[in-house]
């Protein structure tokens, strides 16, 4: 039975998914195509509460963010059963770039002497083979393209570097069509030390155990795997499966470096359905096949998964290096749809071919994808390039590069730094225009054009109109290098679509969770809601996949909503007629930012009167603002704090654009997404502050006179409370 004929499954064959049980939306087509948390917006059900509320704003600011190049959609190539999306660049599409005229001669300096102390790790130059010539020869005999049509011009690389990582590559090979994925090699790997695992006696009772521990170690048993190899299952029966590693031949012959891990159970076929994992941005693939001490605490603040878990669920495990990281080859490009989404589609073909793996049709495993940061950023790529996908679990990812890191205009310095800073202290072969932007936006406080281009031309927020697979979307309430913005922004696209979506709200993510740290109820929710979205989806067994909202609030209670986004109530709206004078200086009393939160003394106060019953504020806060004011500072910045702790709401903060002209100006704007209830006689307070650690910025000068502020607080009057994760406790009744 193929996979068309499978009940409870999306049809991976046509781009017309099934909704099973989700509420669907309308929206405009654009939507689905293009970022819009790069501008001031609205919150997930911002246009319904807006419309309730008394908010006036006259001269409203709007951001003049330069709008993303959308490319289009590239055609899909069908191979026999199975549709897979053409891998040849859309190069028409790419958003073009003005090298400036006059650049910064400082900034010019310093981005010159960063690129050449990392030239040894990211060459722009092409790079010969590392294949040895009878590798290149099998590569070169199995790699039958569907079509040897050179480039023509409408498909060549185009002159801009910044945007198009082909022009940086300097690919010169002809246009790769879909390739047959029986064709696809694997270069089978042996560790250089496995081989004390099979000395008599001392191999067994001591050198297996050393590499057993080894492997419990987190990250660092990751990154010693390639020279130890796994740990020798002594005493299986002959033909159990084993664990294993090759190097995937991609696209472009670059060598990424892939583990296959079988589950612990199998049908009756003796197979099993497959999930490729992705790693998070600078770590290698996991090879721990039996968990870490630390997997749980994982799980609780970052959303990842325990690869045993998985095993033990009836899943096999595949995961891997991305490009340009540790034992892959090629050169990193944060996760490019023409790159790591094309190697990801190589992966998937090799692993069709593995005896283990369960197919839907020839060359088309029945298979999902978790992962988390860049790990879950790959899967959004993917699942829209190759429709092989049956699921996706998204966690603490992102829509938009470019919303992210340039949120109303304003650089996400702190983010950008501690990334690129990860990137070079592991050696990472990276393309080198990442730590030239990185430098050049500390100098400066501000991203250029081709900045701006080449951050968006990484999506995935324009491919996804072409998702059709199942997506849970995880995200962190304390995120704040992807707020929970960015996943709204992708359930708003897929939901229009029709994809079947669900939306889970945890404490944690790229932030700390201070109200409730370490508790482990997170990751009993999000363990347990991930084996019954790839069960349902993945597996098609009939199971309950809980409501489509879920999330937890500041003090960790749990709430849902059956459908996303939750049914708006009126807002809560305060203003003040007279706010103040606000200094402007760099850093000084400013908000901490970055992984957590607090009451910041430099700052005009407007405290929310006091709530009368539980309230649930679930959504963005919306803000107008009227001012003036005389200095270079080009933002400041607004945070909610929680009264009854002192801690700003999920440490989040958002960037106000100012013009600080000496006119008067008037500034409405959605502030970043919280979840918080307040019980009677509670309040929360907002902050309008000079500085932040998440945005840093050292042109931070000048004085703010604040005429009047309004403030209005999104609710959900519909909530319903749900028993912590992992109790038999009743709902509290909200």
């Amino acid at each position: 039975m193929t996979s068309d004929t499978k009940p409870g499954r999306t049809n991976k064959r046509s781009n017309t998914s099934q909704t099973a049980g989700t509420a669907t939306r309308s929206a405009p087509e654009s939507s689905a195509k293009t970022a819009v948390a790069d501008t001031p917006t609205a919150s997930a059900h911002s246009e319904t509460a807006a419309s309730s509320s008394t908010i006036d704003t006259p001269d409203s600011v709007a951001d003049t963010t330069p709008a993303a190049t959308t490319p289009d959609p590239e055609p899909a190539v069908t191979i026999p059963s199975v549709e897979v999306v053409s891998t040849v660049p859309q190069q028409t599409a790419t958003p073009q770039v003005e090298t400036p005229k006059n650049p910064d001669v400082i900034t010019t300096a310093i981005t010159t002497l960063v690129s050449s102390v990392v030239k040894p790790f990211a060459d722009d130059t092409p790079a010969g083979p590392v294949e040895p010539p009878a590798t290149l020869l099998l590569l070169a005999a199995a790699r039958r393209e569907t079509s040897n049509t050179p480039l023509t011009s409408n498909t060549a690389p185009t002159s801009n570097t910044q945007a198009n990582p082909l022009a940086t590559n300097a690919l010169t090979t002809s246009a790769v069509d879909a390739i047959d994925p029986a064709t696809v090699v694997g270069i089978p790997q042996t560790a250089p030390l496995e081989f004390l695992q099979h000395l008599p006696v001392i191999g067994q009772l001591l050198v297996t155990p050393i590499v057993a521990f080894i492997h419990q170690i987190p990250v660092l048993g990751d990154m010693l795997h390639p020279y130890v190899g796994y740990p020798v299952q002594w005493g299986a029966a002959p033909g159990t499966p084993v664990a294993r590693d090759v190097k995937v031949i991609s696209f472009d012959g670059t060598q990424i470096y892939t583990h296959f891990m079988p589950a612990l159970v199998f049908g009756a076929d003796k197979k099993a359905p497959t999930i490729l994992y992705g790693p998070g941005l600078g770590m290698p693939g996991a090879t721990n096949l039996y968990g870490t001490p630390l997997d749980g605490v994982l799980t609780d603040n970052f959303g990842q998964m325990s690869i045993a878990t998985l095993r033990q669920a009836g899943y096999n495990v595949v995961t891997w290096d991305p490009r340009g990281e540790f034992s892959s080859g090629g050169e990193l490009q944060i996760d490019h749809p023409d790159f790591e989404g094309r190697d990801a589609s190589a992966i998937i073909s090799w692993v069709s071919q593995q005896a283990e793996v369960r197919l839907d049709a020839p060359g088309d495993p029945q298979m999902g994808m978790v992962g988390a940061s860049y790990g879950g950023g790959i899967q959004l790529v993917t699942a829209a390039r190759d429709h092989r996908v049956d699921a996706i679990v998204p966690t603490i990812a992102w829509n938009s590069m470019l919303s992210t890191l340039y949120k109303n205009q304003a650089v996400k310095t702190s983010w950008g730094l501690l990334l690129t800073a990860v990137l070079a202290g592991n050696l990472s072969r990276s393309n080198p225009l990442i730590y030239q932007m990185v430098v050049r936006d500390a100098v400066t406080g501000n991203l250029t054009q081709a900045d701006q281009d080449f951050l968006a031309a990484r999506g995935p927020d324009f491919l996804l109109k072409d998702i059709t697979a199942p997506t849970l979307l995880i995200q962190g309430t304390v995120d704040t290098l992807f707020s929970l913005d960015e996943a709204d922004a992708n359930a708003e696209a897929l939901i229009a679509n029709g994809v079947p979506t669900k939306v889970l709200w945890f404490c944690g993510g790229h932030g700390l969770c201070a109200n409730n740290p370490f508790d482990g109820s997170d990751g009993v929710m999000i363990a347990q809601r991930t084996l019954e979205w790839l069960d349902k989806y993945v597996k098609r067994e009939d199971v309950e996949t809980g409501p489509q909202f879920e999330w937890v609030d500041q003090h960790g209670q749990w709430f849902s909503s059956s459908h996303y986004p939750v049914d708006p109530g009126p807002l809560v709206i305060t203003s003040s007629g007279s706010a103040g004078l606000l200094p402007i200086v760099p850093v000084v009393g400013g908000s901490l930012g970055i992984i957590a939160g607090y009451r910041a003394p430099n700052a005009l106060n407007l405290t929310v009167p006091a709530a009368t019953t539980t309230t649930h504020i679930v959504g963005a806060p919306q803000l107008t603002l009227t001012y003036s004011g005389n200095g270079i500072a080009r933002h400041v910045y607004a945070q909610l704090i929680d009264d009854s702790t002192g801690l700003a709401l999920g440490s989040q903060v958002t960037p106000i654009p100012v013009t600080l002209d000496g006119q008067t100006h008037t500034v409405s704007i959605s502030l970043e997404q919280v979840a918080c209830t307040l019980a009677p006689g509670q309040t929360v307070t907002l902050q309008l502050v000079a500085s932040t650690g998440t945005y840093l910025s050292q042109y931070s000068f000048g004085a703010l006179n604040v005429s009047s502020m309004q403030l209005g607080l999104p609710t959900a009057p519909g909530a319903v409370a749900e028993p912590t994760p992992g109790t038999t406790a009743q709902p509290i009744v909200a």
